[in-house]
């Protein structure tokens, strides 16, 4: 059940338990906290002062070297039960004797720092052994912590104890005082019920504080009043009402009936449209055969030859975007991604073994345009990469022509056309060049708003930002 679905009771009797709660638990895990700081201060202090005397009980056997005399006065730490080992050192840091609470292999320390360390399980102090203001070596000490974990143990014990006891008296005061505010309400609501199971509009809420609560009861009320009023007037509206209904009854049926045929207008000019994209490309293909076949017999003329298969690439890649239109289900955009793979793997295949060196990629982000920009937009394409399969690989020279659309922003796209060939020659302007490929991606490119870069450093590399045209319906 959630907290919002629980009775005011009870959210009254929580709201006690947990602000009074969270503010003890807040309170004594600050006095703990403070606690474990000055406990660990405490110990270290000590360590400190029990190290230093060790030390100054050590300068005589430091002194005339003596380490079995320093071995005896470390063995006085056993008496300390924290105390898990010890070592003197002499001025040269070399271990000069050493003691193991349990005779295990003594271990030396790290770094020979002077001051204390906290570790996880221990605490280890390095404190200077002086003579005459004169440091003769190092006293070592280490302890465990298991005074100061049985001592927060003990403290979280008392703690826990202490919030129980809390939370009993808590809920015992909550239970008296939640009853000033639960029962008005729970009186409101009984006569809330009522009204509404009886409908008896002049029933009140008797009113017995000046508070929020009163106000509440004083509210409903006036509401009472208003619905008693208004419940007259609803049996006259509701004869106006039926009137009226009766009235939109037949007007629904009459748009019901407009709207079924709308529905089926537009069914039928779905049907016409992909009619008319599947009538034009079949045109489009038509026209393209016508251009293949005197393409044919214009073979000994390379020229026309070739200004014939140019034109029918155009055409096709024309074609080529009404017949992805018919096949999507709006009618009005197209994937990007399918159209520019079949295109370049007909141009690949239309100029045969002069492409066969030349490995097309086609790398397209989710982009759909509409036909007024796909159109300009494929024939771009089919401009830029027949004229790098012509004209960038020659004597059948190995490459490699990239082809990327992607889009910027909402209303931006980016299309780049790369090869890794010979190069545009340099004194080739792609704005004023007497070359009709290169005529036709300037003009398209204006037509679609687009900005046209050319870097040829290594191979050529066609860069158009474009905006496109705005679709109709915008």
């Amino acid at each position: 059940m959630r907290l919002r679905d629980i009775s005011i009771r009870h959210k009254l009797l929580l709201i006690i338990l947990v602000t009074s709660g969270s503010a003890l638990l807040a309170a004594c895990a600050a006095f703990v906290a403070f606690d474990f700081v000055s406990t660990r201060d405490a110990l270290s202090r000590r360590l400190v002062s029990l190290a230093d005397v060790v030390g100054t009980n050590s300068t005589a056997a430091l002194t005339f070297d003596d380490p079995i005399d320093a071995r005896q006065t470390l063995n006085a730490l056993r008496s300390e039960r924290h105390i898990i080992s010890a070592a003197i050192y002499d001025g040269e840091n070399q271990r000069f004797a050493a003691f193991h609470r349990d005779r295990k292999d003594f271990t030396d320390p790290t770094a020979h720092d002077i001051g204390h360390v906290f570790h996880e399980d221990r605490i280890e102090v390095l404190r200077p052994i002086m003579l005459d203001g004169e440091r003769i070596g190092t006293i070592f000490v280490q302890s465990d912590l298991l005074e100061l974990d049985e001592r927060i143990r003990r403290y979280a014990q008392i703690v826990v104890l202490f919030i129980l006891v809390a939370t009993v008296i808590a809920v015992l005061v909550g239970f008296r005082l939640r009853s000033v505010i639960s029962d008005p309400i729970m009186r409101l609501l009984e006569i809330m019920q009522q009204v509404s199971e009886d409908k008896l509009y002049s029933v009140r809420a008797p009113k017995h504080s000046n508070d929020e609560l009163g106000e509440l009861i004083e509210g409903f009320n006036l509401m009472l009043n208003q619905i008693q009023h208004r419940d007259e007037e609803l049996v006259h509206v509701q004869e106006e009402l039926g009137l009226r209904a009766r009235e939109l009854q037949v007007e629904l049926t009459e748009r019901e009936r407009a709207e079924s045929r709308i529905r089926a207008s537009l069914l039928e000019k779905e049907v016409l449209l992909k009619e008319i994209h599947h009538r034009v490309k079949n045109n489009l293909q038509i026209i393209a055969s016508l251009l293949d076949l005197q393409a044919r017999q214009a073979e000994d003329d390379h020229v026309t030859n070739a200004s014939l298969v140019d034109s029918r690439n155009r055409v096709r890649s024309m074609a080529l975007v009404h017949e992805h239109l018919y096949q999507t289900e709006d009618l009005a955009r197209i994937d990007l991604g399918e159209y520019l793979d079949e295109l370049c793997r007909n141009l690949t295949l239309s100029y045969g073994a002069v492409a066969q060196s030349v490995d097309v990629q086609t790398l397209v982000a989710d982009v759909s345009f509409d036909v007024d920009t796909a159109i300009p937009c494929g024939l771009i394409i089919n401009e830029l990469v027949s004229n790098s399969l012509k004209y960038a690989f020659p004597d059948g020279r190995q490459g490699k022509l990239i082809v990327i659309l992607r889009g910027l922003d909402e209303d931006a796209f980016e299309l780049s056309v790369q090869d890794d060939g010979i190069g545009l020659p340099a004194d080739i302007d792609i704005h004023d060049s007497p070359s009709l490929g290169l005529q036709l991606v300037t003009a398209l490119s204006r037509q679609i708003h687009g900005a046209i870069e050319v870097d040829r450093s290594n191979g050529t590399h066609f860069l158009i930002r474009f905006t496109g045209l705005p679709d109709d319906d915008e």
